[in-house]
């Protein structure tokens, strides 16, 4: 003769399991609501600069003469410091410490240092895959916009347009980039 379970112990095995289940979703379905970081949270920490260039035209008395910047010495402590603070500001500090080298036609090549120090606030975009990503950087008063060339989880490269306006040349546009890893 087979063996068979009472009629209520087959219920009571079949809602246990049930239950059992509906515990084992819930729980899959709250550990897969966990929150991707933002951009912002994804770019905060240290960076370190690895590369510097810059490349534009300089007004002249005798016409337009295109110059680039690249660096030949990127020396200690060449860091972007992305904070996102506890009172959820967010503050940079930028140091720039960097040998470069200025080529223009006609007139060779020379060294130079750039050295800059930056704080103030920053901020992020997300292009949401339609436009590309930007970092804002707001020091003294003054902001200015990098578009994320590159992000992944240990570089970063940024690319800006700035226009610098001289008493003497006039306006000069030039485009930056920079390449950072962490």
């Amino acid at each position: 003769m087979a063996w068979a379970l009472p009629l209520a112990t087959e219920l009571t095995l079949s809602f246990m399991t049930k239950n059992i289940f509906l515990a084992v979703a819930a729980v899959a379905a709250l550990a897969s609501c966990k929150k991707d970081p933002t951009l912002d949270e994804r770019l905060a920490g240290t960076w370190n600069l690895s590369d510097l260039s810059l490349s534009g035209t300089v007004t002249t008395p005798i016409g337009a003469l295109p110059i680039s910047i690249t660096d030949s010495l990127i020396r200690a402590n060449n860091t972007l410091d992305l904070a996102i603070n506890e009172d959820e500001t967010q503050t940079v500090v930028w140091n720039m410490d960097v040998r470069a080298l200025i080529t223009a036609p006609g007139l060779g090549s020379f060294g130079t240092d750039i050295q800059e120090n930056i704080n103030g606030t920053w901020y992020a975009v997300d292009g949401g895959g339609v436009t590309p990503d930007s970092l804002y950087i707001t020091a003294d008063g003054v902001k200015d916009g990098y578009e994320i060339l590159s992000f992944l989880e240990t570089s970063l490269r940024l690319r800006s347009v700035q226009t610098i306006v001289d008493p003497d040349l006039g306006s000069q546009t030039f485009t930056q980039e920079v390449t950072f890893i962490k």
